[in-house]
């Protein structure tokens, strides 16, 4: 089963590939720049390639919402942890200042 592929045309301009599955070439005529499918697993992998990219896609969003997430959270922890840091450098300061004071 043969399909014509724009990207197929593009990359079979420079180069022509095949595998087990597959095989992309620059035909000349009607398909040019093709691929073509040599089993009916391949031919079900390719159709369904939009509906693998779309998913990837969701998955992509999904990590990008945690990752600002976790950002935001970061940033909090480094705030309390330079306010307690500020604080306790107060409080040592104020002691040290105390036990020369008698």
């Amino acid at each position: 089963m043969a399909v014509d592929d724009p990207v197929a045309k593009l990359l079979s301009r420079y180069f022509c590939i095949s595998t087990a599955k597959r095989k992309m070439d620059h035909s000349h005529g009607e398909l040019e720049g093709e691929i073509d499918h040599l089993s009916r697993d391949a031919a079900v992998e390719y159709l369904l390639m939009p509906e693998r990219v779309k998913k990837l896609e969701g998955q992509i969003l999904g990590l990008s919402s945690q990752i600002d997430d976790m950002r935001s959270d970061v940033q909090q922890l480094v705030q309390v942890l330079k306010e307690a840091a500020a604080h306790k450098e107060d409080h040592a300061g104020s002691l040290k200042d105390a036990r020369y004071i008698s």
